[in-house]
């Protein structure tokens, strides 16, 4: 693939294929706009539409992501979003990604496996993935109708705990944290479950709990512990007084969540009545309406350094 061909073409995979080699998969999105709640449904989209027309696979080396995003029109990032998960921030990524003035890129695995590429290298270079990180960023963030003035990325829920790095490589770039009550979050996973909620999914290191077999088989005992590390992390970075960090619990409201991101981001909501209308429905499919969770006989939920880390963390956001 030659660098003058990329319009449209964005990686999205990162595969360690052998010692010190990294293989990136291409996919051409055509006229198809990252707007689905996930980046991996756009993904799903854009490959079956690729195989209509050829079986063959567009692969380059790690060392190509570089190369290709030279003097490509691209935004740099305006946002990034850290969530505890089931927390609203599928609900805030969809709230702006219908403006074709906006570029959202939700939890795009590719970024995921850079930033943990070291698991499966870990020789491997801050410098390189900040690198890749940066390159992939301007591949999914290139202007195709020149109309794009935002560029939001909802990073994975566990990649609050490689804020120190995200930090130090956008050091002006607004961070926003949602979090939300975790006795809530738990009973959401309870029903559908994240793979960061499934022990030994994410690796224990990075989620710092203790080892899968500790939990043996309970899986919500097993998210209390992951939530209330996300909420301590939380606690650190806030007393840390950055000027471009904003908190917001989810329990203040969906739209003053909204409002909330657009205010400290300088983001402007471009259709109030477009977001409200989103808002009525489900965050991870716009045609189911939503319904708000019953949180009776949620003691089971109930973990008590969870909640106290949550308790914690809220009082010193107020």
């Amino acid at each position: 693939m030659q660098p003058s061909l990329i319009v449209n073409w964005i990686p999205f995979r990162l595969i360690y294929t052998s010692p010190d080699e990294w293989t990136v998969k291409w996919l051409d999105l055509g006229k198809e706009r990252m707007i689905k709640p996930f980046f991996d449904e756009t993904i799903q989209v854009c490959r079956s539409k690729q195989r209509q027309r050829s079986r063959l696979e567009s692969l380059s080396s790690a060392g190509f992501l570089g190369e290709a995003c030279k003097d490509l029109p691209a935004l740099a990032p305006s946002a990034f979003i850290f969530h505890v998960s089931r927390c609203g921030s599928t609900l805030l990524s969809q709230a702006f990604s219908a403006p074709e003035e906006n570029i959202v890129v939700a939890e795009a695995p590719l970024l995921d496996e850079i930033l943990r590429a070291d698991e499966k290298q870990p020789e491997i270079s801050a410098a390189t993935r900040e690198s890749w990180f940066r390159s992939a960023l301007k591949l999914m963030g290139q202007q195709r109708n020149y109309k794009e003035t935002n560029y939001i990325i909802k990073l994975d829920s566990w990649h609050i705990h490689f804020y120190d790095l995200l930090r130090e490589w956008f050091p002006q770039t607004p961070f926003f944290f949602l979090y939300r009550k975790p006795d809530e979050v738990i009973a959401s996973h309870d029903k559908q479950r994240g793979i960061h909620s499934v022990p030994g999914m994410i690796s224990h290191a990075l989620l710092k709990t203790d080892e899968p077999a500790h939990f043996g088989g309970d899986f919500n005992r097993y998210t209390a512990q992951v939530l209330e590390q996300y909420y301590l992390r939380l606690q650190e970075i806030f007393r840390l007084d950055h000027p471009h960090n904003c908190f917001f619990d989810f329990a203040n409201g969906g739209k003053e969540m909204v409002a909330a991101f657009s205010a400290f981001t300088g983001i402007p909501v471009k259709d109030m009545d477009q977001v409200n209308n989103r808002l009525k429905y489900h965050s991870k499919s716009a045609q189911a309406v939503f319904t708000p969770e019953s949180h009776e006989n949620n003691e089971r939920f109930f973990f008590n350094d969870c909640h106290a880390a949550y308790e914690q963390l809220k009082l010193l956001t107020l």
